[in-house]
């Protein structure tokens, strides 16, 4: 295994302070990976709500046992992330207005099986964008903290942030135009999801709900901020446009689409992050192209295999 990483980044630069050139260069060899309604998101998020749907009923009626669809559907929710993240980014509409509806159907969706609002996630996701690595106002810089026994619980308490989040920088804020509706909005949508998780386990599937859907709600969500954030932003120090996020590159036959799979291609984190509107799938070949762009920036690239 061969681990290749550029020098250290300055941090002491303004984020996204002009980069012109650069930015120039980049803009033009990303925009053919732009623009298009993404299929295979769609795709992706069918098979996602089918295997979800799939195991929960297997599980309940005992054909397979409890703690395995468990595992199974930790897994399934884990996934399941990759298209509510692009819904927040429009990207699976792309330029297609037409398609906005099947865009935010896909959020909404999607965000209900892993109990993250849309809209509320939406929120929190872009803030993280727009501010990332800030220790007051980034919502993954929850997990920014040092020690394995630290990380793992902030982790698996990602969810419960979240919530706080929610209420300490978008609900105490409902005085600005737009908020108190959007507000409103997501109390409801939270309020729906769990009094759905209530009825159920009133109504007898007290142990289906814990064991198929919030604690692999819980367990998925430690997962996602393990491996897409606090992995892809450490040292959580850097604020510069093209250095606040890792790059994770598998080389090999073998190893690159296998790892890029079990990443959801997040391990190119940071052509995410440079450019949103591009689709998760796209990001192997954006990267290759913006190489040159992103080596004279000196990007964090770290490189396993050959």
């Amino acid at each position: 295994m061969n681990f290749v990483a550029v020098a250290e980044p300055e941090i002491d630069k303004p984020r996204d302070a002009p980069n012109a050139p650069a930015d120039r260069q980049a803009l033009g060899l990303v925009r053919p990976y732009q623009g298009m309604v993404a299929w295979p998101t769609v795709f992706l998020a069918l098979g996602i709500v089918a295997a979800f749907a799939l195991v929960t009923a297997l599980a309940t009626m005992r054909i397979i046992p409890l703690w395995l669809g468990l595992i199974l559907n930790s897994l399934i929710l884990y996934t399941d992330q990759t298209p509510l993240h692009e819904a927040c980014h429009g990207n699976i509409a792309g330029r297609d207005s037409n398609y906005l509806w099947l865009n935010h159907l896909v959020g909404y969706v999607c965000g209900a099986i892993l109990l993250h609002e849309y809209k509320a996630f939406r929120c929190m996701h872009l803030a993280h964008h727009r501010d990332t690595n800030n220790e007051e106002i980034d919502p993954d810089h929850w997990v920014a903290v040092q020690g394995p026994f630290r990380i793992l619980f902030r982790c698996f308490t990602i969810v419960f942030w979240y919530h706080r989040y929610f209420w300490r920088h978008i609900a105490s804020h409902a005085h600005i135009p737009g908020l108190r509706p959007l507000t409103i909005h997501i109390a409801a949508m939270y309020a729906a999801f769990y009094a759905i998780a209530l009825v159920l386990s009133v109504f007898g599937y007290w142990r289906e709900v814990p064991m198929l859907w919030i604690f692999p709600h819980i367990i998925a969500s430690a997962m996602i901020i393990y491996f897409f954030a606090y992995l892809t932003h450490k040292p959580h120090e850097v604020h510069e446009r093209y250095r606040d996020t890792n790059v994770f590159w598998f080389k090999g036959k073998v190893l690159e689409p296998v790892a890029n799979g079990l990443y959801m291609f997040q391990n190119f984190h940071l052509i995410h992050h440079l450019f949103p509107r591009v689709p998760f799938y796209l990001y192997p070949r954006a990267f290759r192209s913006l190489k040159p762009v992103l080596d004279s920036e000196k990007a964090h690239i770290y490189e396993f295999g050959h």
